[in-house]
C-alpha cells in the first residue's frame, strides 16, 4: 500500500487536507504534517519518523510545499536512508487530487514522477479574451482606409 504525506510550512498541509476532503472525500492513505512557526525542526523530523515507523510495510510519498524548505530537507534526508520513500515538492491541488485516484495503478517512483508532470500541466496562465474588432464595410471608410 502507498501512503501520501503532505507537509509544509504553517498550515499548508491541513489547508490541502480541507480541500482534498471537500473534493474527494476523506482518505486514510493521506497523512498531513504542518510545520507551524512554534515547531522545531527536530519536532518535524520526529513526526516524520513516527509515520515511517507506523507504516513500516507501506511505501511513502512525501509531498512538500517548496523545494529546499525544512519539510523538504527532512523528508529528503529520510528518503536517502529508506528505499520505500520518495519525495516531491511544489505540487498543486490538481496534481495531488489526481494522485488520489492514480496511486494504486502505478509504482511509487512513477507516482512521484506523475505528480511532478501533472503539477506542470495544471499550472497555466489565463489568457484574456481580447475584444473582437467589428468588420467595416466599404461604405464606412469615407476618408479612406
Amino acid at each position: 500500500m502507498k501512503k501520501l504525506i503532505v507537509t509544509g510550512h504553517g498550515q499548508y498541509a491541513n489547508g490541502l487536507k480541507s480541500s482534498l476532503e471537500l473534493l474527494a472525500g476523506p482518505n486514510q492513505d493521506f497523512l498531513f504534517i504542518d510545520f507551524p512557526a512554534e515547531m522545531t525542526e527536530a519536532g518535524l523530523k520526529g513526526q516524520m519518523e513516527e509515520i515511517i515507523q507506523s507504516f513500516s510495510n507501506d511505501e511513502l510519498l512525501f509531498i512538500c510545499d517548496i523545494l529546499g524548505g525544512t519539510p523538504y530537507k527532512n523528508a529528503a534526508t529520510l528518503a536517502n536512508e529508506n528505499d520505500r520513500i520518495e519525495v516531491v515538492a511544489g505540487c498543486n491541488l490538481g496534481s495531488i487530487l489526481e494522485a488520489v485516484f492514480q496511486k494504486e495503478t502505478m509504482s511509487l517512483v512513477d507516482l512521484a514522477n506523475s505528480l511532478v508532470d501533472s503539477s506542470k500541466k495544471y499550472t497555466v496562465k489565463f489568457e484574456k479574451i481580447r475584444e473582437v474588432q467589428p468588420v467595416h464595410n466599404a461604405d464606412s471608410f469615407e476618408n479612406g482606409i
